[in-house]
């Protein structure tokens, strides 16, 4: 796994804990802290600068090879499907589309070793 991917699941990790950090905080002492609050907004805002940095450097250069692992974060999605939660939820569908990006050919333009005179 390259290293772009692995921080890419790194933030996204980082972001879910967090987030249960915060809960459980809030949930043991009845306080509203701002840390790990602020913390669950940076990370996940990282990574989804990360995902869509990724994607762009995909398409333009053909690096990282292993974008399609990054697929399986679109099962967070069906969270949508659950009452009471977003309709936004679905968005993470989009990430369905990674699985596909294995398949992807990159095209360059090869100069000539040799050129006619």
């Amino acid at each position: 796994m390259t290293k772009q991917i692995k921080i890419t699941y790194a933030l996204f990790g980082l972001s879910i804990l967090s987030v249960i950090l915060h809960n459980a905080i809030f949930a043991y002492f009845k306080i509203e802290e701002p840390v790990f609050f602020v913390l669950t907004f940076v990370f996940f805002l990282s990574f989804v600068i990360s995902v869509i940095y990724s994607t762009i450097s995909y398409i333009k250069k053909g690096e990282p090879k292993d974008l399609w692992k990054l697929g399986w974060i679109g099962l967070f999605g069906l969270i949508g499907l659950i009452p009471g939660f977003n309709y936004g939820f679905f968005g993470f569908f989009g990430f369905f589309g990674f699985f596909g990006a294995k398949g992807w050919k990159k095209i360059k333009k090869e100069t000539p070793k040799y050129t006619l005179k």
